[in-house]
This record gives structure tokens, C-alpha cells and sequence, in this order.
């Protein structure tokens, strides 16, 4: 029997579609774009993509498939459309990776010829940068030289696990013996199916806001790191990981917890914590969890014992190895130039009431946030009309989205508390270890939305207003997913080539 209503919106969501694509193209459009065949073949693919995926939808009613087919899909374009060592510190990434892809879990910092750095390989050390493919014919084509090079600089903090799926890849183009241009490739493309896989399987576990993370995961800047070798790929996918986890058990059957589950989350916030140590705030999460759920109620206690394990590890990990790598890299003659010193920037918080003063104008970075939404790459310009739609796009969303039961005050609270330790502690993180002694403005911290991208997903159990008239429009919610991916691709590709 044919569904006749799902036949309808279907065909709704198609006309809106293509009728914001065209809008969107004609504003975007220019005499070079016509000029440009990339631009016209992005044009192309995001259209037959963003097609493609509503009719999955349409067919499937599966969400958790449908963000798959979404990541893949346009991660792809990705994968090829980003210009080399275009994405944030791309390079250092690539040169991680490859450490890791011969086994080096914990790479040494050497000295070799007065000169201090890690050992990689030839093909590395001399990358372009922010190049296209088409730019970049005389490194492309040459055959993968792993003659040992070092590089100055390779992510030493980051923890191991949040290359593995890069290096594979990198391992892969070794094996088949391919070009220079596959290395980077293959594992972006590795980096990607990280991603989506995380996703899926966090989608599918998680009962509840399965709209709000699949919004979340299909961001324009989500998918571009994905599509990179950057470890934010592990980091946003693994975030969403700990959320699903943490709301499934919100919402489990009363008597159904133990403390096997405590400790499990304990356990995938610190993983998640190493390899962005301000995340580690989730753990305050588990304070949600209704004491009701436990089998022994009292059980919801070793919570705190949860939180108190979690930030003692990031607190071992972060003085002991994490600190003191940052500095073995370039950043070391950066931070000498512009007088960058933890020590130091601790000592002015306490003796100025300025410093204080600088962190109560956090608000102010709202605006200044928003406007880097579409900063997808480090040196191409921003799209600032993508920027005002999508904050009201994603603000209405939060609000209107109908969740099954109505939030309890003291959970939109702990949640509010937990989602401000995470962005405030980002700030104070980046302000010790980026900003100029006795900087005025957060802005020289750096900060920029993909650090706290992930905590997004929480916003809806803070300010959600449950109205029984207002029903979900799952379709029309995928379908300005669509638009706002083919909008800003199609915006890039016309920017880059």
C-alpha cells in the first residue's frame, strides 16, 4: 500500500531542495564560476547527492543510515575538493599519522644535525600547502619516497588512537605502492569512514536527540575535518559516542543500571578527554541519570567517584606528558615571539582585576563565533550569509524539537553547567597556552566553534519548549541539512577553484 502523506512531504522536501540550491547558486554565482568546471561538476555532484539521500530517506526511514549516506557522500567530495594542508593544521596531522603508521605509537624527539624534530619521510617534509590537486602535479605523481626525514613538528600530545584510521590508510598507499597523492587521499578517506562509523553506531545507540546529533554530525565543518587527516575526525565522532551513551542511560529502565555502567562511561570520557582534555566535562553528565534507574539507587553516587577519576586522569595525563610535548613543535619560537607562558598568564590573572574583567566579556564572543561557522579553511574566506542562517536555523531547532518527555528542571540545569565548564574551560585552556601574557581580549586565545562543536548536541535539553501541537518534521529537518552541505561546498568550490 503506498504511503501517500510520506509520498507527499517526500516530494516537498524534493521542490525545496531544488529551489533553494537554485537561489543559493544564483547568489554565489559569478563570471569565473561559469568559467570553472569544478565548479559546475560540485554544482552537479551536491544536487545528484543531496537527491540521493532524501530518497534514502524517503525509503528507509532510518536516520542513523541516512547521516552514513550523507557523511560519505559529501565527505567525499571533501576528500578531493580540500586543497592540501588547506584544513587547520592539516600537516602536523599528516605527519603524526604517518609516524604512527610504522608502529610508533609515542613518537621521540630527537636532535639530528642541530636541527630538533621527529622522524618521518621525505615525501612529507617537502608538501605543498594550501595547494588544489591541479596545482600540485610535480608532488602528486611522484612515487611515495620513505627515505627517514625529520619534521619539526607532529602533534607529540595527541594520543595514538586518534590516527590509527589515518595511518591505515597511509599504510595502504605504501602497500600498493601508489603515488604521494594517495598517502593523503586514502587517508582522509580512512579518516572519514572513522567518522561516519562512529556516527552511525552513536546515532542508533542514543533513545532520544537522534535529530539534534544527526544535525550535528552533518555540519559543513564536521564533515571538512572529517575529511582530513585532523584528529577532530576521532574527536566529534567519539563525542557523540560518550553523549549516546550517557542518555541511554537517561533514559534506561528503572533497576536496569549497575555500576558496570558507570565505569564504562568513565572510561569513554577519559579516552575522549585524552585527546581533548576540556571535554572532559561530560563527565559531570552522569549526574543526569536519574537515581531510579539503578538497581542499587545508591549506586548513582559512585557518579561522583566517575567525575573525580575522570579529571585526575586528564590532570596526570595533561602535566606529565601532555604540557610539555605542546612545546616540541613550532609553537615553541611562536610562543617565545609573542610571550606566551602558562606560568606567567596565571600570575597576571591573579594580581589583575583586567584579567578577571576579560573573562566576564565572554559574551562577546557569541558574534565572533558565528561568523567562523563557515571558516572551513584556514586561509579561503568565510560565507557570512550561511553563518545568520544556520545559528537560526540550529537556535529554532533546539527549541521547537518535540522530545518525548519534558526535561526536569535539575537535568537542564546539570546539563547548562556541564556544556558552560566545557566552552568556559576551552577558553581558560587556550587563554594559559595561545594568548600573550596579560591579553585583553579572548579573541587572542584563538578559539575557534570545532573545539566545543560537539556539545552542541546538548543544547536542546536546556532550552527545548514542549508543545504537544508542534509536531517533528524529521524530512524537512534532512532536507536543510542537504541545502545548508550543497550551499557551502558549492560556496568553497567556487572560493578554491
Amino acid at each position: 500500500m503506498i504511503d501517500y502523506k510520506n509520498l507527499n512531504n517526500y516530494k516537498k522536501s524534493l521542490i525545496i531542495f531544488l529551489i533553494s540550491i537554485i537561489i543559493i547558486n544564483i547568489f554565489i554565482f559569478d563570471g569565473a564560476n561559469f568559467k570553472s568546471s569544478f565548479f559546475i561538476l560540485t554544482v552537479i555532484y551536491t544536487s545528484i547527492c543531496g537527491i540521493t539521500s532524501l530518497y534514502y530517506y524517503k525509503r528507509t526511514k532510518n536516520i542513523e543510515r541516512t547521516v552514513f549516506l550523507i557523511v560519505i557522500l559529501f565527505g567525499l567530495l571533501c576528500v578531493f575538493l580540500s586543497p592540501i594542508n588547506s584544513v587547520s593544521d592539516e600537516g602536523e596531522h599528516f605527519m603524526r599519522s604517518e609516524i604512527t603508521s610504522h608502529g610508533d605509537f609515542f613518537p621521540k624527539y630527537i636532535t639530528q644535525n642541530n636541527k630538533n624534530g621527529f622522524m618521518s619521510i621525505d615525501s612529507l617534509a617537502h608538501m605543498p600547502m594550501d595547494k588544489t590537486f591541479f596545482e600540485t602535479t610535480s608532488w602528486n605523481t611522484q612515487p611515495i619516497n620513505t627515505t627517514p626525514q625529520l619534521v619539526n613538528s607532529a602533534f607529540e600530545q595527541n594520543p595514538f588512537y586518534v590516527y590509527i584510521a589515518q595511518a591505515m590508510g597511509i599504510d595502504l598507499a605504501k602497500l600498493l605502492n601508489l603515488n604521494q597523492i594517495s598517502m593523503l587521499w586514502l587517508g582522509r578517506f580512512f579518516n572519514l569512514l572513522l567518522y561516519a562509523s562512529f556516527t552511525f553506531i552513536a546515532i542508533k545507540k542514543t533513545p532520544i536527540l537522534k535529530i539534534p546529533m544527526a544535525v550535528v554530525a552533518t555540519f559543513p565543518l564536521a564533515i571538512v575535518q572529517a575529511a582530513s587527516f585532523s584528529s577532530d575526525s576521532f574527536i566529534f565522532s567519539f563525542s557523540f559516542i560518550v553523549i549516546a551513551y550517557l542518555l541511554y542511560m537517561y533514559k534506561a529502565k528503572e533497576g536496569s543500571l549497575t555500576k558496570k555502567e558507570i565505569g564504562i562511561f568513565t572510561i569513554l570520557v577519559i579516552i575522549l578527554g585524552l585527546s581533548k582534555v576540556t571535554l572532559g566535562g561530560f563527565a559531570l553528565l552522569i549526574l543526569i541519570v536519574p537515581k531510579n534507574n539503578f538497581k542499587n539507587p545508591k549506586d548513582k553516587y559512585f557518579g561522583f567517584i566517575s567525575i573525580l577519576t575522570v579529571l585526575l586522569a586528564l590532570i596526570i595525563w595533561s602535566k606529565f606528558y601532555a604540557v610539555g610535548s605542546i612545546s616540541h613543535s613550532w609553537r615553541a619560537s611562536l610562543f617565545a615571539q609573542k610571550n606566551v607562558n602558562a606560568n606567567g598568564q596565571i600570575k597576571y590573572l591573579l594580581s589583575d582585576a583586567h584579567g578577571l574583567i576579560t573573562f566576564l566579556q565572554i559574551e562577546n564572543q557569541i558574534p565572533v563565533q558565528i561568523d567562523a561557522l563557515s571558516k572551513l579553511y584556514t586561509n579561503y574566506n568565510n560565507f557570512p550569509l550561511f553563518n545568520v542562517i544556520y545559528t537560526l536555523f540550529f537556535i529554532l531547532l533546539c527549541m521547537f524539537y518535540q522530545l518525548e518527555d519534558k526535561i526536569k528542571r535539575n537535568t537542564r540545569i546539570i546539563t547548562a553547567f556541564s556544556v558552560f565548564i566545557i566552552i568556559f574551560g576551552t577558553y581558560v585552556v587556550q587563554y594559559l597556552t595561545w594568548a600573550p601574557v596579560g591579553a585583553k581580549d579572548l579573541i587572542e586565545s584563538g578559539v575557534v566553534p570545532r573545539y566545543f562543536l560537539p556539545v552542541f548536541v546538548l543544547i536542546p535539553l536546556i532550552i527545548n519548549y514542549k508543545n504537544p501541537k508542534i509536531k517533528n518534521n524529521k524530512i524537512l529537518i534532512i532536507t536543510c541539512i542537504l541545502i545548508f552541505l550543497c550551499g557551502m561546498l558549492t560556496f568553497m568550490a567556487g572560493t578554491i577553484y
